[in-house]
């Protein structure tokens, strides 16, 4: 996709563990005669990470969620224009592996699975090397192993006598809507949300999409929070016990709480950086990747409507 002088696109450094060495997938591409990662540009309306997973199975035929973000590089195209990528850390699965149908065609003529040490000299360009570079800091952080928990604020909700009878505005239904595509990307399966009117419908779309039922819980609603009733640590212990991917839609003031919650039972040090992604806006979503060796490996928050652009 472009936006005015810019080229937005998306992808992703796909790893295995085979007989024990970590190896890499290498995408040659025929026009270009050049090898690099899979990626490619958004479709419009598209977010960051859906794209990315798209593009990964477009190019090699593996569908596979999104890990860790590694970041965004920006380079120039011939054109002159500028281009902007951002890569996520994508593990596949033997199973993944096993049902691409990938098979060589006008854009993409091979794959190639590479060991780590070697895929910094067959990658054609230094850009790539970067994103490379980024890859082996995250295995440095043990973060190639993880699991995402997300927390989502409500979308944008109208006025109600009770507060829990408050529904989605039009703009809140749009959030919610817009939502589903970088959910799925990160592979959420599990759905929790409060009791909060606004919440479930928040989740509906998602729920809807995956065929999946939404749990729903007191323990993180605005009324308890706001009566001393509120049991955040219950529902996130029980996430993390689990280590599988999750979503949790609550309020404003309970968010924080959560993420607090979530630093300690993945024995993380709350920082001001966590407390931080915590506070969201309405409709918006941060994904935290929790270590299955334990820790928070990283942070990555999404705006729906809005180009993400992590620092």
């Amino acid at each position: 996709m472009a936006n005015g002088t810019r080229v937005l696109a998306a992808g992703g450094v796909v790893w295995r563990r085979e007989a024990d060495e970590l190896q890499l997938l290498l995408v040659h591409r025929k026009k270009f005669r050049d090898v690099s990662f899979p990626k490619g540009k958004l479709d419009p309306g598209e977010t960051f990470a859906e794209a990315a997973v798209r593009e990964i199975e477009e190019e090699t035929g593996i569908r596979s969620a999104l890990g860790p973000s590694l970041g965004v590089v920006t380079y120039h195209l011939p054109s002159g224009r500028e281009k902007v990528v951002e890569y996520w850390s994508v593990g596949a699965t033997p199973e993944q592996i096993a049902a691409s149908t990938f098979t060589p065609n006008k854009e993409i003529e091979a794959l190639e699975w590479v060991a780590l040490d070697d895929a910094r000299d067959r990658l054609s360009y230094p850009v790539d090397r970067e994103v490379l570079a980024a890859f082996e800091e995250l295995i440095d952080a043990d973060g190639l192993h993880t699991f995402p928990i997300v927390l989502m604020r409500h979308g944008k909700a109208g006025s109600a006598s009770v507060d829990h009878e408050r529904e989605l505005t039009e703009r809140g239904q749009e959030q919610a809507d817009a939502a589903v595509g970088a959910l799925r990307a990160f592979g959420v399966r599990r759905i929790l949300s409060s009791t909060a009117r606004r919440c479930q419908q928040t989740v509906a779309p998602l729920a809807a999409t995956l065929g999946r039922r939404v749990h729903v819980s007191d323990d993180i609603s605005q009324d308890a929070f706001e009566r001393g009733e509120d049991d955040p640590s219950t529902i996130i212990e029980r996430r993390v016990e689990k280590g599988k991917p999750a979503l949790v839609c609550s309020h404003g003031p309970v968010l924080i709480g959560l993420m607090e919650s979530l630093a300690k039972a993945a024995g993380t040090k709350v920082t001001s950086e966590l407390r931080a992604a915590a506070s969201l806006s309405t409709g918006s979503f941060t994904v935290v990747h929790v270590s299955r060796s334990g820790g928070i490996v990283a942070i990555e928050t999404h705006a729906p409507f809005e180009e993400r652009r992590p620092a």
